[in-house]
């Protein structure tokens, strides 16, 4: 079964940095589990209520740069955060970042939790921290990325 993206994952992807919505659309070609981007492009203040809500633990979270999305399990026809649906979502996204070559990471493999949350953390020419490449303007680095 072949899975797409909806108008609101679609729109969730608006502003987040082209290797990343590029992973996510190829990841859903070729996943075994239904998804959808229940987040991309934050502002302060969204991110601040989930912070507040305990949703997220920094403010200073990739979402607001462009440079992490959420990515739901989506089950008949609704989100599910239960872990078993997370490993064929995992699977997909790290095939297409293993052909491209993408510095992209996985939330859960990097703090053991957040099974939503990929983000791209550095500049794959540079090394540099992605987020010092970027401000409210959006992408202002000299990085080839």
């Amino acid at each position: 079964m072949s899975f797409f993206l909806g108008k609101q994952s679609l729109r969730e992807l608006v502003g987040v940095h082209p290797y990343l919505a590029f992973a996510v659309m190829e990841a859903i070609k070729i996943s075994k589990q239904d998804f959808m981007v229940l987040d991309g492009l934050r502002t302060q203040k969204e991110q601040e209520k989930l912070v507040a809500r305990g949703v997220s633990k920094t403010n200073n979270s990739y979402h607001l740069y462009g440079l992490a999305v959420d990515l739901v399990a989506y089950v008949d026809g609704k989100p599910s955060w239960e872990e078993k649906y997370y490993t064929a979502i995992a699977e997909a996204m790290q095939s297409v970042i293993k052909r491209h070559n993408l510095p992209i990471e996985w939330g859960y493999d990097k703090w053991g939790w957040d099974l939503p949350h990929w983000q791209i953390t550095h500049d794959p020419v540079s090394g540099a921290d992605m987020r010092k490449l970027y401000d409210a303007r959006g992408f202002i680095g000299t990085a080839t990325v």
